[in-house]
């Protein structure tokens, strides 16, 4: 299938490329749309977030210590914030479409190639492998959706987008518990299945970007343009510094929340896998509630409250907390939007992608260790708690900012 020619790839395309109707009858930005869903669906979804509903499983069966299923969580962690650094080079030097494609073949390779039970080190490098491309989708899948889709549809472009992540973790916790029954290779497996599936749904949606050519390397990708004041206020530094808190403090939840259910409270995988479904269809809703609260309080001030709502869930632990995560980290966007212009969006957005990572990463190495030392699930989500919390005074707009 042939691809339209294309101008600038950093700026966002007109209604003419945007709205151009393919020979199966979809506007383009919606087929572009749907593969990010289903690159999102692979890359974060399977990716990352499908470890949390084997980590019990991976511990019980002696193929993993509780502080080894830590560390291969913070390798899956640190090849995200690795991927997502290297994300716009390898766009310069390769194309988006090329890049994404790769990336999530490499992804169905890592997940497949986790069910072989060889160990902390294997599993260790195909995690942070799967990380790695996990970091590349999400950054170009956002960069490829903004310069398709036009400026009317981004907003339900991106809702495609990470509805594949919220559909990736429900599909986790309701098949992992049911193919462990068959062993931790066949639940490997049959996620490496699912990923096949969505990795051909996101190269078809991918196929119909118009052509992505790499930008002169005479002109700057990433500083602010000439004669354009540097976005970097105060604001949108404690921003940065509050996403970092924000990163930090879900990483309890993302590591040890089915382990808590299944194993510190006895109630078993498949009840630990119910709870991680319940988080799915919250990660499908939560940009929907968060527009909501965006409209009636106004991202300045819905962004800190929804802080301090999910640092007190974290805390308790209370599963409830699990929808703000997800609208939290949309308002988190939206916040972004508000304080800086569109010529310096695409930098703030890798900057806030890489300190979700560099949070993400320190709360990885840190807590295991904790864990390790202490056996308490509850030490572990109260320091969660704590970080948002701080999170939630960084970010508030304090003397009118």
């Amino acid at each position: 299938m042939s691809r339209p020619a294309a101008g600038d790839p950093d700026l966002p395309r007109g209604a003419a490329s945007g709205t151009s109707i393919g020979a199966e009858g979809w506007p383009a930005w919606r087929r572009v749309a749907i593969g990010g869903g289903g690159g999102m669906f692979v890359g974060i979804g399977l990716g990352r977030f499908s470890y949390t509903a084997m980590v019990p499983a991976l511990i019980s069966s002696g193929e993993l210590t509780a502080l080894e299923a830590g560390r291969v969580g913070t390798l899956n962690i640190a090849g995200f914030a690795f991927g997502a650094l290297i994300s716009v080079p390898l766009r310069a030097r390769l194309k988006e479409y090329p890049t994404l494609v790769t990336a999530i073949l490499l992804s169905v390779v890592a997940l497949i190639a986790s069910a072989a039970p060889l160990g902390f080190a294997w599993l260790g490098f195909w995690r942070c492998v799967v990380g790695a491309t996990a970091g590349i989708i999400m950054v170009l899948s956002l960069a490829l959706i903004a310069a398709t889709a036009p400026a009317a549809r981004r907003p339900v472009a991106a809702s495609f987008v990470f509805a594949g992540v919220g559909l990736a973790i429900l599909s986790a916790g309701t098949l992992v518990p049911l193919l462990l029954r068959l062993g931790l290779p066949a639940a490997w497996l049959g996620l490496g299945g699912c990923a096949i599936g969505a990795a051909a749904a996101a190269i078809w949606g991918w196929r119909a970007a118009p052509v992505q050519h790499a930008p002169p390397a005479a002109r700057p990708t990433m500083g602010p343009a000439a004669g354009t004041a540097s976005p970097w206020n105060l604001s949108l530094r404690l921003l940065l510094l509050g996403h970092f808190c924000f990163s930090m403090a879900i990483v309890p939840h993302t590591l040890y929340w089915v382990d808590y259910i299944a194993r510190g409270l006895g109630q078993g995988i498949g009840e630990g896998g119910f709870h991680w479904s319940v988080v799915g269809i919250a990660s499908i809703l939560g940009p929907w509630v968060a527009a909501w609260i965006g409209l009636i309080l106004g991202t300045a001030w819905a962004l800190p409250v929804s802080f301090l709502a999910l640092g007190i869930g974290i805390a308790a632990p209370i599963l409830s907390s699990a929808t703000i995560v997800l609208l939290s980290s949309s308002l988190m966007a939206a916040r972004t939007r508000d304080l800086a212009d569109a010529d310096h969006m695409p930098r703030l957005m890798r900057a806030m992608i890489l300190f979700s990572a560099l949070g993400a990463v320190a709360a990885g190495f840190v807590l295991p260790q904790i864990y390790e030392a202490t056996h308490s699930h509850v030490l572990i989500f109260a320091l969660g708690g704590a970080s948002m919390i701080l999170g939630a005074v960084l970010v508030a707009p304090w003397g009118g900012r």
